[in-house]
């Protein structure tokens, strides 16, 4: 369904050019749903804005493909996208209060990904957008399509931002952290939406989170990026269970423990690097990681271990 290979992306600053995504390869197929895990700043969002055609004026492709099924998006212009942006792929950002027009009926809001796809009476185009609340877990749409945005919960306008993704019936979705700022209880719903439609629609799924833990319990595989690059690929359940890189492994490390509530946290010492700091040689991780050796100072190259798994590390050649 949607294959991304060698993906390099490189932005313009002040005349200055820096690669901000490196080699990335992954592919999603139809049912499953793969996570993007990692820091701030580690290439998640900005490999789904290049997957979306959502990268400013001063970032560019510069090399690879992104094909969804027998497309190539990294070729495509803004206006190829106009055509297929709603109706096959679609996302669901992160932050809806920002999202959502804050001078805009929902109701209008949510006709608006319609229109642009179709020529509908206001009865019908009424009849879609009710039905499309509903499909996301409204109880009364009637009365929500007369709200603004700041009418809503946190987790109402998330709902509502999801029913704006999926309205035209996309084959396939990335959610770019579409829990951020919920509770528990509503984060949890909000991930069971998700997880339902797909099923429901059978779509591939792209879920980027911080959060490994909720990777693990949605995801059928997971990339762990860093600093631009994938360090690790596999299924979710193995590399949770079993991680190979330092860096994952530092990244379960870091999970609280709710068993022992006096063990001290772990944390990853450092930060990830800014653009102008990366090293372009050598393990990107090599500064914050407890198993570097002199190896580490080399290219580092992506093997293949058992059932698919991928890690970019020197401790398995």
């Amino acid at each position: 369904m949607l294959n991304v290979n060698n993906l390099n992306v490189c932005i313009d600053i002040n005349g200055n050019s820096y690669d901000v995504l490196n080699d990335i390869s992954f592919s999603v197929d139809k049912r499953h749903i793969l996570g993007l895990v990692g820091e701030s700043g580690c290439g998640k969002s900005m490999t789904a804005n290049a997957i979306m055609g959502y990268l400013r004026n001063n970032i560019k492709i510069t090399s690879g493909s992104i094909m969804l099924n027998d497309i190539d998006l990294a070729k495509y212009t803004e206006k190829d996208y106009e055509n297929i942006r709603g109706t096959k792929i679609s996302m669901i950002f992160q932050d809806s209060i920002a999202s959502l027009n804050p001078l805009m009926k929902i109701g209008k809001q949510i006709g608006e990904a319609y229109k642009i796809h179709y020529k509908l009476s206001k009865h019908e185009l009424k009849e879609k957008v009710i039905m499309a609340l509903e499909n996301v877990g409204f109880t009364n749409p009637l009365d929500t399509i007369n709200k603004y945005p700041h009418n809503l919960s946190g987790g109402q306008r998330q709902r509502v931002m999801i029913a704006m993704a999926i309205a035209c019936d996309p084959t396939f979705l990335i959610a770019d952290e579409p829990t951020t700022a919920l509770d528990v209880t509503t984060q949890n719903k909000i991930l069971s939406l998700i997880k339902n439609i797909q099923n429901k629609n059978d779509m591939g799924v792209i879920l980027i989170s911080h959060d490994i833990t909720v990777i693990n319990q949605m995801c059928t595989h997971v990339c762990v990026m860093y600093s631009g690059k994938i360090v690790e690929y596999g299924y979710a359940n193995e590399i949770v269970e079993n991680p190979k890189h330092p860096y994952t492994k530092a990244l379960i490390a870091s999970i609280p423990n709710t068993k022992n509530k006096n063990k001290e946290l772990n944390v990853i010492k450092g930060y990830v690097p800014a653009l102008d700091q990366r090293n372009n040689q050598g393990c990107i991780f090599y500064d914050r990681c407890k198993f570097r050796n002199d190896k580490c100072k080399e290219d580092i190259k992506t093997i293949d271990l058992e059932n698919n798994r991928k890690v970019a590390c020197t401790l398995y050649y």
